[in-house]
């Protein structure tokens, strides 16, 4: 017979695998009808009802979930990662104290689960604990082969919550050199830096989601602002006004669009400027 740790592996990969993220709104409805459907059929079907349990939870109907998962330790006590899914669960419903008690008891059996560790590692962060979220996620984050974005963004905040800005931006620049869509990422540690006070960091994110942006000027008037918030009143003044030069050469109409239109009433304010009066565009065919 194969030992626990065996039967658990072989366990997530007939079940855990195909449902490993939460499933959209639509393919969340379709699993469910499926699974109704094969339960008519099976009702005393513990694989099947484990199944639903863990479609539930991903979907935030953790009641649902609970009740199922009772069902599947009454009917197969001890065969499925119970304690793992009602942690999900509970931890979408920001049950978090409960939540804890049982991936508590699902990683002392599964130390290097990574899901596990990453829903731990969130639920800490929601209870304050950011210390103990900071190694659950770092461990995450090494066992994991092919992390999401979400894992870094979680890292990265729970460094911050810890007191670690610096710790925070190196698990970003981390993220960056894996992930395709950096958005997601920069965002995390502009705010992070912002909120450090580290303003030079901040720019750097300030001028690559700049080029990535379908437009350079509401970010061309974040990198002013921020100028100003650090206090370089001179690097802050010639940014607003290179942008409101950039703005005016635009032509009438476009410079007329509601967000144009916004970032030149904010450069005008903070160079203290009358605002020039609106150019109105046509309503759009």
């Amino acid at each position: 017979m194969p030992g626990r740790s065996a039967r658990f592996l072989l366990l997530c990969a007939l079940c855990l695998i195909p449902l490993q993220q939460a499933p959209a709104h639509g393919a969340y409805h379709d699993v469910v009808a499926t699974l109704s459907k094969k339960l008519k059929d099976k009702p005393d079907d513990a694989g099947l009802r484990f199944r639903m349990a863990e479609a539930h939870a991903g979907h935030a109907e953790w009641r649902a979930s609970l009740d199922e998962l009772d069902r599947v330790d009454r009917l197969a006590p001890g065969k499925y990662p119970t304690a793992l899914i009602r942690g999900l669960a509970l931890h979408n419903a920001d049950k978090n104290a409960e939540a804890l008690k049982h991936l508590d008891d699902f990683l002392k059996a599964h130390p290097d689960d990574v899901r596990a560790l990453s829903t731990r590692g969130r639920v800490f962060l929601k209870l304050g604990r950011a210390p103990e979220a900071v190694a659950d996620l770092q461990k995450a984050l090494k066992l994991s082969p092919s992390p999401e974005t979400e894992l870094f963004t979680d890292l990265a905040t729970a460094c911050r919550d810890a007191g670690m800005p610096e710790e925070a931006g190196r698990v970003i620049d981390a993220g960056l050199k894996t992930k395709a869509n950096t958005t997601d990422l920069l965002q995390c540690a502009l705010d992070i830096e912002t909120a450090a006070g580290l303003w030079d960091a901040a720019l750097g994110r300030i001028d690559a989601l700049q080029q990535t942006a379908p437009r350079p000027e509401p970010w061309m008037a974040r990198r002013a602002g921020l100028l100003q918030t650090a206090g370089r009143a001179d690097e802050a003044r010639a940014a607003w006004t290179a942008l409101r030069a950039h703005l005016l050469s635009l032509p009438n109409l476009e410079r007329g669009t509601p967000l144009l239109a916004g970032v030149l009433a904010q450069a005008d304010k903070a160079l203290g400027n009358p605002s020039p009066p609106p150019v109105i565009a046509p309503p759009q065919p």
